[in-house]
């Protein structure tokens, strides 16, 4: 999996997740962790991950591209 994105909460992450889903592409959130806590705990802003796999990287760069230049059409 490659992270595509960093996002500082988790509902942002969760919304760029089905954001890719619209265009048939599979992603999963991860929680920057130490040791299984989440890194807040120490101080440190919360980071999520947006991932995606290997082969759908460029897809989905490519995707969210257009989808961004959509958006600023509008």
């Amino acid at each position: 999996m490659i992270c595509i994105r960093f996002f500082k909460t988790r509902e942002e992450a969760e919304l760029g997740k089905k954001i890719l889903a619209e265009g048939g592409i599979s992603s999963i959130v991860s929680e920057d962790t130490f040791n299984n806590v989440p890194i807040q705990e120490f101080g440190v802003q919360a980071r999520f991950r947006l991932n995606v796999a290997e082969d759908d990287y460029l897809r989905s760069a490519r995707f969210l591209a257009k989808k961004l230049r959509e958006t600023r059409l509008t």
